[in-house]
């Protein structure tokens, strides 16, 4: 008898063991973000509505190429964020038959190239004037970047062909983001002329004085919107309550600029970067 008792008490620990972990597992939503500090605070700001309704959450970093296929497998639930309609379209429609578009975090994202105003602007206001020749004869022809996999430098690979800056010798060169700022730095302290695949929201746009370039021929688009794209297995694991929070999540190229410049010249971490702003913007009122 004792020993039936034993093995009943032993099967229904291991069955309370197994719903324990099952629903532990559930509460686990792993969040994915592009390996830059732009993404990681507004991925920061996700993960703070998420802890707070009680889930614990599992951060994932990586590049475009690495992140996208990812959420795409299943391997994020949540990815933190993709700009659309056209900075991500390529690695989007990839994974749009899987994902859907939880919310939106911000508009008026835009990729662009820029130089800094030390470059005078009577020579230099759009990618054409790359071209000239006395521009051409003092600018830096290597273009810097970031991942080769992002929208920014697949965009300005085309951009390079289609106003014909490889007959002028300039070259696209794809990299680490920490290089890239390195190399920027670097030409200011030197007054070195650069041109910049650069985009918005991004702390450099408000620490450093610099000049967006006209492109004309619209490579880049006309601006996309920043969402917050669910597998689409995530509707099962967090509550319509979660996911309407998720979905009113208001953020501006303002606030996220501020925040990835409290990374970058303050030194936050991100995280501790979007708790700073949510302290002063609080998500709910609860």
């Amino acid at each position: 008898m004792l020993k039936h008792f034993a093995r009943l008490s032993f099967a229904l620990f291991a069955v309370l063991t197994t719903a324990t972990s099952s629903v532990a597992e559930e509460r686990v939503i792993r969040l994915g973000q592009v390996g830059l500090s732009f993404y990681a605070v507004v991925g920061g700001i996700v993960q703070e509505v998420l802890e707070h309704d009680g889930y614990k959450v599992e951060v994932t970093t990586g590049s475009h190429g690495d992140i996208f296929p990812k959420l795409g497998a299943g391997e994020v639930d949540i990815l933190a964020a993709a700009w659309l309609p056209d900075g991500h379209a390529p690695l989007y429609a990839k994974v749009k038959d899987v994902t859907y578009i939880v919310g939106e975090l911000y508009g008026d994202a835009r990729l662009y190239w820029a130089v800094p105003d030390y470059v005078p602007a009577d020579l230099v206001r759009s990618i054409d004037d790359l071209k000239k020749p006395d521009v051409a004869a003092r600018m830096d022809k290597r273009i810097r970047g970031i991942g080769a996999t992002s929208g920014l430098m697949v965009g300005a690979s085309k951009i390079r062909e289609a106003y014909g800056l490889d007959a002028a010798g300039y070259e696209v060169i794809p990299g680490e983001a920490t290089d890239w700022i390195a190399n920027f730095k670097q030409a200011v302290a030197e007054q070195r002329w650069l041109v910049m695949p650069l985009w918005q929201p991004q702390w450099i746009n408000a620490a450093y004085k610099v000049r967006v370039l006209d492109e004309p021929k619209g490579i880049y688009g006309k601006g996309d919107t920043a969402v917050l794209l669910g597998h689409e297995s995530l509707k099962g694991k967090l509550s319509p309550e979660t996911l309407d929070r998720l979905k009113g999540i208001t953020l501006s190229i303002d606030a996220v600029t501020q925040m990835d410049l409290w990374v970058n010249v303050d030194g936050l971490a991100p995280r501790d970067a979007a708790k700073r702003w949510v302290s002063a913007n609080p998500l709910r009122k609860d």
